[in-house]
């Protein structure tokens, strides 16, 4: 199955953010976020291109303890490398909130990666926080996760069929996405919880596994069926 999806949604934010520039002002806000979610999906696409290597980060780290580099710890860099970018252009708060997002968005984009292990869970999960983005966020500050949210409703159904997929470029580019969402709509104490709740995923996926969560609960599993093929 071509890994395709994750080019076209990365596509799809440079086209929307450059529309939605020549209606309205975005400022360094919306040119960061568009920025840090190319560098992001750049990095998860040389990991696409690799040979295959560790999976998890647990493995990631035995192999750099062992010195041996991988394209997987070097899309960790870039991935926390363009989150404090990504939240020091956004629109001030207290520093500790700041902190607290760049947490959030570097959580949730492994996050996202974890979960592309099944047709159409990485996108059906991108949708809601996406979703609570375009309707009270600020566009403003990062526009390309509107479009992002138009291209995945788009891409979903040949990824729910099988005939293309995100590959982790794709994956992590929606996670950061959903972290930048999340910290653009949420109160500073919720920021923080949000990032918690990241990182508690973040070890689910290394040591439950979301699929064998999602099995054991009859509404996520209702839900993680939707539109997939029998």
């Amino acid at each position: 199955v071509p890994r395709v999806l994750g080019i076209a949604l990365a596509i799809d934010a440079v086209v929307w953010t450059l529309v939605v520039a020549t209606i309205e002002e975005i400022g360094a806000a919306g040119w960061g976020a568009l920025a840090g979610l190319l560098l992001v999906f750049g990095a998860g696409l040389i990991d696409d291109l690799a040979p295959p290597g560790p999976r998890g980060l647990r493995d990631h780290l035995r192999s750099v303890a062992s010195g041996r580099a991988t394209t997987g710890l070097i899309k960790v860099v870039v991935i926390v490398g363009s989150a404090v970018v990504v939240v020091a252009l956004q629109p001030d708060r207290p520093t500790w909130v700041a902190v607290l997002g760049v947490v959030l968005l570097s959580a949730s984009s492994n996050v996202s990666n974890g979960l592309d292990v099944v047709p159409g869970r990485s996108l059906k999960a991108f949708v809601f926080p996406a979703l609570a983005f375009a309707i009270w966020g600020d566009s403003s500050h990062a526009p390309a996760v509107v479009g992002l949210l138009v291209g995945a409703v788009v891409v979903l159904p040949f990824d729910l069929r099988e005939r293309a997929m995100l590959g982790d470029g794709g994956a992590n580019l929606l996670g950061f996405a959903a972290g930048i969402a999340l910290y653009d709509v949420l109160p500073d104490l919720w920021v923080g919880v949000a990032a918690a709740v990241a990182v508690v995923l973040n070890v689910v996926a290394e040591t439950v596994s979301f699929s064998r969560v999602i099995e054991r609960t009859p509404l996520l599993r209702w839900f993680d069926g939707l539109g997939r093929r029998a």
